[in-house]
């Protein structure tokens, strides 16, 4: 288990780690049998549906709703496999949920709205009509977070992406209800016309592209956004690197990016391996594309560093 490092919670300020554990015995012996990553996972997956110690005080009520079923159709085993690592239905599920409510907290926290760009002036902004918002889940897989994440933000058009075209295929009749869903190239552009969406985000996605292919699709990204929208994308930051390959972790730390080949996964292109960031890289090299305007680091789900963009 990693040690538990005390420090303010980006989204719930009245949430403490050491105190969740230490009110919460099994949650703590779950974290050091490495059920869960941190007592903040445990919570997200779990806690914020419980009656228990150590629980913020203030939760936005549409994400403790999100513990009701979505009533949707099940992705088939090997759907489920490909995006989550195991077939496992519950676990599939309940991290799709958690992170549909980790993103919606640091949609809150962010303070990002969808609607009129903010570049406008603000008594515009107050003289337009609420519109329905395009969001993008870029790279969404067979729709574990999507599902979810719909459920929060209902009333939006919602589209996915990937280039998983067995997934996308199933999502297109299977769920349809959920989104648009759109099959796209590994390379771009993809089959949208520029500026269309008001806000996109991608779980797993940068964390798994080789650096010339996540440029080509920061920039396309960058097509696609509104001016002024907002972008939530994910990467391994420097706390998941391996620290047993001493050589390869210090090349890593000079160049701000490592792209790890190993096996693979089943299903999935041989480019699709694993990427790290480190956060000045990001700010340095991504910042041609967006302006960074946070890095949370473990942001989401307490692993992978969260990283708030937006178009200039």
């Amino acid at each position: 288990m990693r040690q538990v490092v005390e420090r303010t919670n980006e989204y719930l300020k009245d949430f403490s780690e050491s105190r969740y554990l230490e009110l919460n015995p099994d949650v703590s012996d779950a974290v050091k049998g490495v059920r869960f990553s941190s007592g903040w996972d445990h919570y997200l997956r779990y806690g914020i549906y419980e009656e228990r110690a150590g629980k913020p005080a203030r939760v936005p009520s549409k994400m403790r709703r999100l513990k009701k079923s979505n009533h949707l159709p099940v992705p088939p085993p090997n759907l489920r496999k490909r995006v989550h690592g195991t077939d496992d239905l519950e676990s599939f599920d309940t991290m799709g949920r958690a992170i549909a409510i980790n993103l919606g907290l640091a949609i809150k926290a962010a303070s990002i709205k969808f609607g009129p760009p903010e570049f406008l002036p603000r008594f515009l902004q107050g003289l337009l009509p609420r519109r329905r918002c395009s969001i993008l889940d870029f790279g969404c897989g067979c729709g574990r977070a999507l599902a979810w994440f719909k459920r929060l933000y209902e009333f939006e058009n919602f589209y996915g992406a990937d280039i998983d075209c067995e997934a996308i295929s199933w999502c297109q009749k299977e769920v349809p209800q959920v989104g648009t869903f759109i099959c796209n190239d590994p390379n771009p552009p993809l089959p949208l016309p520029d500026e269309c969406f008001d806000f996109i985000y991608a779980i797993s996605v940068f964390t798994h592209l080789p650096e010339d292919m996540q440029f080509a699709w920061l920039e396309e990204l960058n097509r696609v956004a509104k001016r002024g929208s907002y972008l939530i994308l994910t990467v391994h930051g420097k706390d998941l690197f391996p620290k047993k390959d001493a050589p390869k972790r210090r090349q890593f730390e000079e160049d701000g990016f490592f792209y790890a080949v190993g096996d693979g996964t089943e299903g999935l292109p041989d480019f699709y391996q694993t990427a790290f960031h480190t956060q000045d890289y990001i700010r340095s090299r991504w910042n041609k594309y967006f302006e960074i305007k946070n890095i949370i680091n473990r942001g989401l789900m307490d692993y992978q560093d969260l990283v708030i963009c937006m178009k200039r």
